[in-house]
């Protein structure tokens, strides 16, 4: 069970976290791929249904590219690379 921080020293608790992380190197993403990731769930939605791939192809033609040319903050990181425009046909085997 989660220890509940007194009150006085939830601050100092979440900053101490938030210390090992960083000393581990989990670092914060970049502002610019924040912003990529959120715009990243429309198409998502839109790879799984049978709809043409419009929002798809926006997005790794236009919104990828602007966001990896843009300069990058010192020391953040990045979320996984998602592979666009590529379907895999799975058959039912018995």
């Amino acid at each position: 069970m989660a220890e509940i921080p007194k009150p006085g020293n939830a601050l100092r608790e979440i900053m101490d976290k938030y210390k090992a992380k960083i000393e581990s190197g989990i670092l914060p993403p970049d502002p610019a791929r924040i912003i990529e990731f959120v715009l990243r769930i429309a198409p998502m939605l839109e790879h799984l249904l049978p709809i043409p791939p419009i929002l798809e192809y926006v997005h790794s033609n236009f919104t990828q590219p602007v966001v990896e040319s843009l300069p990058r903050l010192p020391m953040t990181s990045d979320y996984p690379a998602y592979e666009w425009m590529k379907w895999y046909k799975e058959e039912f085997q018995l």
